[in-house]
């Protein structure tokens, strides 16, 4: 009985700590904001891209914001870097392929695109279109 408990207790969990492990520590950067209580499994999104942290530092917009600025502030989301891949983890749990990009900035505004068509991404979105006027 208590391996079935174990078992159980090892699936259920299993999801969110693959993510976290799949992305050493070096290469990882977590959003200080998050969704309390949104109602989805996640209270923020996870990004895997295989650009580097560098290509995300680049400015994204006349505010001075980098890539990555704007990915962890205003769209709640952690990022991996030098991943093999890129995707995004919606709060969900909904994993999206993204298409492989080598410049950040196009990289970036496809999250965007992604994100802002997304239930709580539209008022990020929102959030975000106000604080560049």
């Amino acid at each position: 009985m208590r391996k079935i408990v174990f078992f159980y207790i090892l699936i259920s969990l299993g999801c969110y700590k693959q993510v976290l492990m799949s992305c050493d520590s070096v290469n990882y950067i977590k959003s200080n904001n998050y969704h309390n209580d949104n109602g989805f499994k996640n209270s923020q999104r996870e990004i895997f891209t295989t650009l580097s942290k560098d290509d995300l530092n680049i400015v994204f917009n006349k505010d001075g914001l980098s890539c990555s600025d704007v990915l962890l502030n205003f769209f709640f989301s952690n990022i991996c870097f030098n991943n093999n891949s890129n995707y995004i983890i919606s709060y969900s749990g909904k994993k999206i392929e993204l298409d492989a990009f080598n410049d950040p900035i196009l990289f970036t505004n496809n999250i965007i695109s992604i994100i802002s068509r997304m239930e709580f991404g539209s008022l990020e979105y929102q959030d975000f279109i106000n604080y560049k006027q």
